[in-house]
C-alpha cells in the first residue's frame, strides 16, 4: 500500500502542492466558522481522492482541477460514496458529545474534554465503517457497482484486509505525523494559522503548506487500500503500479 501511495503521490505532486496551499487559505478564510470552509475543504480532498483511485484502478491520469467533458471527474455517485462515511462520523461525534454532556455535569467534564472523548469513541467506529463500505469509493471512481449493498457484499472478503491496513497505514502515519507536530510545538518550531490574510508570511505559509502536503499522503494511503481491496475482490488480482503512469 505504501508503494502504491507513493506512486500516485509522485504523479500528482504538483496538484497536491497546490491543494496544500489552497487548504491553508481555506483555514484562514474559515477562522471562527468551521462550516464556512468545510464544504470547499471536502471538495479539495474529494478531487484528490478521485484522482488517486482513478489512476490506481485504470492506470490513466486525470486533471484534478480542470473539468471538461473529456476529463474524467467525480460524479454524484462518487461524492455520495466519499461523503457518506464522513457524514456518519460527524453524526456519531455530535451524538456522543451531547450524550456525554447530558449525562455528566459541566464541572465534571469540560466541553473540550467531552469533545475529545467523543472523538476517541467515534474514530474506531469510523475505521470499522470504512472497512465495511470503503470499497464504494473506488467503485464510484470507475463508475462500477456502487451503493451500500454491493459494498457490504464485497466486505465479506475485504473487511479484515482493509481494517488491518487502515491500522498499519493511515493510523500509524497519523500518529507519527501528530508526534512530529507535537515535538515541533514543544520546541517552539510550529506556526499558528493567521487570523486574516494580511497575517500571511513566508514562514507560516511554508509551514502549513508543507504540513498539508505531507498530510495529504494519508489520502493517497487510504485510496491505495480501498483500491487494493476492490481489485482483489472484483478482479481477483493484486494491484500493482501501472507502467502507463
Amino acid at each position: 500500500m505504501y508503494k502504491l501511495a507513493f506512486h500516485v503521490f509522485r504523479i500528482y505532486w504538483l496538484p497536491v502542492l497546490f491543494a496544500s496551499a489552497l487548504l491553508f487559505l481555506l483555514d484562514i478564510w474559515g477562522q471562527g466558522s468551521i462550516g464556512r470552509s468545510l464544504v470547499p475543504t471536502l471538495m479539495v480532498y474529494g478531487y484528490l481522492a478521485f484522482a488517486f483511485h482513478y489512476t490506481l484502478l485504470t492506470g490513466a491520469t486525470t486533471s484534478v482541477f480542470k473539468i471538461s467533458s473529456q476529463t474524467p471527474s467525480p460524479n454524484w455517485s462518487f461524492w455520495v460514496a466519499f461523503i457518506l462515511p464522513i457524514f456518519i462520523l460527524l453524526l456519531a461525534m455530535v451524538s456522543t458529545f451531547f450524550i456525554i454532556k447530558a449525562k455528566l455535569p459541566a464541572e465534571a467534564l469540560s466541553g473540550d474534554a467531552a469533545l475529545g472523548f467523543a472523538m476517541l469513541v467515534s474514530l474506531p467506529l469510523f475505521g470499522l465503517l470504512l472497512a465495511a463500505i470503503g470499497t464504494m469509493i473506488p467503485a464510484a471512481a470507475i463508475q462500477a457497482s456502487t451503493g451500500v449493498r454491493p459494498a457490504l457484499k464485497r466486505a465479506r472478503r475485504s473487511f479484515w484486509f482493509i481494517l488491518w491496513r487502515l491500522i498499519t497505514g493511515p493510523t500509524v502515519f497519523t500518529l507519527v505525523f501528530v508526534g512530529v507536530a507535537f515535538t515541533m510545538t514543544q520546541n517552539g518550531l510550529d506556526s499558528t494559522v493567521p487570523e486574516t490574510f494580511a497575517g500571511i508570511t513566508f514562514s507560516n505559509a511554508t509551514y502549513h503548506t508543507v504540513a498539508g502536503f505531507l498530510g495529504i499522503f494519508n489520502t493517497a494511503l487510504t485510496a491505495s487500500i480501498f483500491s487494493m481491496a476492490y481489485t482483489r475482490v472484483e478482479e481477483g488480482r493484486k494491484l500493482q503500479p501501472s507502467s502507463r503512469t
